[in-house]
């Protein structure tokens, strides 16, 4: 635990920094707005129980030391009987700020590399929802208000001709990995050059259980799906 700056806001809504297109509601679909691995509803009820948070941190030695102290933060971490493991965090503001008081809730399962962000605010009302590869935002993220609507969505994959679902796919049916279990192979995908759909590709680090040297690096470009490997004797093929 740590103390942070108390914009807690740019913890919520870090990963909703790197969007790539906001579509409004109505509008058709990109083939990729999807990914089977989305848990997300249509309408997301969830609700931060403030007090049983603020309870389980209070254990925390350090966190009974600077109760509400503005500035501080207060994290919780806790894993539940179906894997999942649940991480809650928020900034203590100046009590006449108390209404701008927000909290954030990561949702992760071990070994998998998929990770639900969910933005809080003050009265516990649901108003961020996203989904984040490691660390990248994929498929689409939800902003709500105060009654639960849907305000705003934003589309990561409209400028993707396949995603991590694809790659996913692509890989088991031919070299029988699985990215969706970080313990076979961490995968990310380069996207620096939007304007070049050529420069874009998947970078795939192929794990070997019994004998790390023979771990090696898989690459599959987005817009044609060709595949190189790359082994530690530096070949490719």
């Amino acid at each position: 635990m740590k103390t942070i700056t108390p914009f807690i806001s740019l913890i919520i809504y870090s990963f909703l920094l790197f969007s790539c297109a906001t579509k409004k509601l109505g509008q058709p679909e990109s083939k990729n707005a999807k990914i089977i691995a989305e848990e997300k509803p249509a309408l997301d009820s969830s609700r931060f129980d403030i007090k049983k948070f603020e309870a389980n941190a209070y254990k925390q030695k350090l966190f009974k030391e600077n109760f509400k102290k503005p500035g501080f933060d207060a994290q919780y971490k806790e894993e539940l009987m179906d894997g999942r493991i649940i991480r809650q965090l928020t900034v203590f503001l100046e009590s006449e700020k108390a209404n701008s008081q927000e909290y954030s809730e990561q949702i992760s399962k071990k070994w998998n590399p998929f990770v639900i962000h969910k933005g809080y605010n003050f009265k516990g009302q649901l108003i961020a929802w996203s989904q984040t590869f490691r660390l990248e935002p994929i498929n689409k993220s939800y902003e709500y208000d105060e009654s639960g609507k849907i305000i705003k969505i934003t589309n990561y994959e409209e400028k993707f001709k396949h995603s991590f679902a694809d790659i996913r796919e692509f890989l088991l049916k031919n070299k029988g990995i699985d990215i969706y279990d970080t313990r076979q192979a961490i995968a990310r995908r380069v996207n620096h050059r939007y304007e070049d759909p050529t420069q874009v590709y998947y970078d795939i680090y192929v794990l070997d259980k019994k004998d790390e040297t023979n771990d090696y690096r898989i690459v599959i470009f987005d817009d044609t799906l060709q595949i190189k490997e790359y082994r530690n004797e530096n070949k490719s093929k």
